[in-house]
């Protein structure tokens, strides 16, 4: 038995049977040479929930940590972190799953005691969301050879290790919100020196939002692109094709645009085939949108 614990593996979760992740988490730490725990933070999510996480606790699947109010992912990692006890924190959101039989083990290997380490993401085939897998697959699931091209601007909370002295130095932006938080977190790190690694060991991602719900997350996203555009404006591709559109004289054509086309793009978007040309006209459109000093 490790008495000294050396890795935490944090999980925020809300209102998400996660036991498949846990069991595989909790098979893979037993193999380890090092002392580990598993909290999962959940995020006030009310029962059945709160039943079914403290069973995972008697199980001796994880710890449970509950805050006294919903936080949100980023705040609620940072209280993890303040939670935990092991040098090296490694943070997975709840919908993952590792991809590897060995996966700690990996991410144990590139474990550094002041670089943050990333392993990326991978979706699996079978995703019942055609414009998620195609997105997931085409825009955000990248090798780690292009990742490290940009290492910070490519950074994806998904799953990462990062020493816990650093976490609590840096931590996720605590009034930020969902959404584009994780470029904000990479640009924390940058502005503090904190290198970023990438390599290839990645985890699936298990989204399981319809086709309709992954556009309203997208919307909600680009509100808070729109709350923070101080913060995100340079750092955020579609905040700079905006900006050019403002520059154009062309907000406003775009913001008028938005009405009409949204139901012709939604419906093209929840397609079979959606268009990630068009993903991106719906993205734009819909800031300047909320944007525009003329919205109605």
């Amino acid at each position: 038995m490790h008495h000294t614990i050396a890795l935490s593996i944090l999980i925020p979760v809300f209102r998400r049977d996660c036991r498949p992740l846990l069991e595989e988490l909790q098979a893979q730490a037993k193999k380890l040479s090092v002392g580990y725990e598993i909290i999962l933070g959940d995020d006030c999510s009310g029962e059945p929930f709160t039943s079914v996480y403290a069973t995972y606790q008697q199980e001796g699947l994880c710890r449970v940590f509950t805050p006294h109010q919903n936080m949100g992912a980023g705040r609620l990692r940072n209280a993890l972190a303040q939670e935990a006890q092991g040098d090296q924190l490694l943070i997975l959101d709840s919908d993952t799953m590792p991809a590897s039989a060995n996966f700690l083990a990996r991410y144990l290997q590139q474990a550094s005691a002041d670089e943050a380490v990333c392993g990326g993401f991978i979706y699996p085939p079978t995703l019942d969301n055609p414009l998620r897998q195609r997105y997931g697959e085409r825009v955000e699931s990248k090798p780690a050879v292009e990742r490290a091209k940009a290492p910070h601007a490519g950074f994806v909370s998904m799953a990462f290790m990062i020493p816990r002295t650093t976490m609590l130095a840096t931590g996720f932006p605590p009034n930020m919100g969902m959404g584009y938080e994780d470029l904000l977190f990479g640009e924390h790190l940058r502005l503090a020196g904190v290198a970023l690694r990438h390599f290839d060991n990645p985890v699936e991602h298990h989204n399981c939002d319809t086709p309709a719900e992954f556009l309203s997350t997208t919307r909600r996203y680009i509100d808070n692109l729109h709350r923070h555009q101080e913060e995100l404006g340079s750092l955020v591709r579609l905040a700079r094709a905006y900006r050019k559109l403002h520059n154009w004289h062309l907000a406003d054509v775009a913001a008028a645009l938005w009405p009409p086309l949204r139901p012709l793009l939604e419906r093209q978007l929840t397609s079979a085939h959606p268009s990630l040309r068009l993903f991106n006209l719906y993205k734009l459109l819909y800031l300047a949108s909320i944007s525009s000093p003329r919205k109605g």
